[in-house]
């Protein structure tokens, strides 16, 4: 794996070999919001035949996100997200600055970009980065609260399948986005289709904690029987 910690200590991509698939693990608030059980992210990819570079921080910015997407078989996003009227917007790893709002005044205007809290972008901005075909058919999933307006986009850029949630009112801070996601990458990693691995993930909540546990809604878009 490599780690992308950031812009000044980044690291080269070491070689690996022609037919070993890639996978982007992609944390733009990494710093004050640290993964849960890396290691156990980088085991499960790997056992499954993954190369893992770790984009962390600052380097999960937006011109990052809007050009090497395309690199990956399999991309996971772990951020927050805010609404700015009526829109959802997805942090990158840039610091909300007075720069940032001059850098961006194209894309903040066309609607793509929003400077709050962080350097926030939305749908509109993967579908323009990436035009249909564009990016390899593979696999995104999204840590975040609620990412659904994400998937289309990135169906529609070529990925295969999308896995996100439904519920806002869960942050990263909470822990069970990290704890669903590990669980469900698990039955993924081990062979099972994203549509398999969601129904197993839901019958393991179930046993658990109840049908009425209070949990995030995981769901699939995209190709059901697709496997990682």
């Amino acid at each position: 794996m490599a780690f992308l910690a950031s812009a000044s200590n980044a690291t080269a991509v070491p070689m690996f070999a022609d037919n070993e698939k890639q996978a982007a693990f992609i944390s733009p608030l990494e710093d004050w919001n640290p993964t849960w059980h890396t290691e156990e992210y980088v085991s499960l990819l790997e056992n499954a035949g993954y190369h893992v570079d770790f984009v962390l921080g600052e380097n999960a910015s937006i011109s990052f996100l809007k050009t090497r997407l395309g690199d990956y078989d399999l991309i996971i996003l772990r951020t927050d997200s805010f609404t700015y009227e009526g829109n959802n917007f997805y942090c990158s790893g840039e610091a909300a600055t007075f720069e940032a709002r001059k850098t961006y005044a194209n894309e903040i205007e066309d609607g793509q970009i929003q400077v709050a809290a962080c350097v926030g972008f939305n749908a509109l901005l993967i579908s323009n980065s990436y035009p249909a075909g564009s990016l390899r058919r593979g696999l995104v999933t999204v840590l975040d609260g609620y990412s659904a307006d994400l998937g289309q986009a990135f169906i529609e850029a070529g990925e295969a399948a999308f896995v996100g949630y439904y519920d806002d009112a869960y942050s990263l801070s909470w822990g069970r986005l990290d704890a669903l996601s590990l669980q469900w990458l698990k039955y993924a990693s081990q062979g099972y289709s994203i549509k398999e691995s969601v129904l197993m993930l839901y019958g393991y909540l179930n046993r658990g904690h109840g049908e009425t546990a209070s949990w995030p809604a995981l769901f699939y878009y995209g190709e059901a029987e697709f496997k990682i």
